[in-house]
């Protein structure tokens, strides 16, 4: 893992959780509660720009385009779940928005840990 990486805030422990192991249940469910909470605030605050993002996507699509997810890990796993359930939600049709995860359907069930560092595989799912 580069240091980069490293010191990207989602990639770090939360240090108030420390050690977690020791807590009671309702302890750990509080602060996840808490944490989970903040993903909220932090939403709001670019509210904007999800709006411009959905209209850009829109106009896309209007014009013959298509909706691709990339995403490595949970927000790869994440990004398929989304795109597979368009057509029952949308009836869009199952070209049109497709998940893409690093480490193909195996990476589905199963860590597949650097994954997405491999830029030869990331150009073969783009084509």
């Amino acid at each position: 893992m580069s240091k980069e990486i490293k010191s990207l805030t989602t990639e770090l422990r939360n240090g108030e959780a420390l050690p977690l192991d020791t807590w009671e249940s309702m302890d750990i469910v509080k602060l996840m509660n808490q944490e989970d909470r903040k993903v909220a605030d932090a939403v709001h605050d670019q509210l904007e720009y999800v709006a411009m993002a959905i209209d850009l996507i829109v106009g896309s699509i209007e014009k013959g385009g298509r909706l691709f997810y990339f995403g490595a890990g949970t927000s790869g796993r994440l990004g398929v779940l989304d795109a597979s359930e368009c057509p029952p939600t949308f009836g869009t049709e199952p070209w049109l928005v497709q998940g893409i995860i690093a480490g193909g359907d195996e990476a589905l069930q199963r860590a597949f840990e650097g994954a997405e560092d491999c830029f030869e595989d990331g150009a073969e799912d783009v084509r």
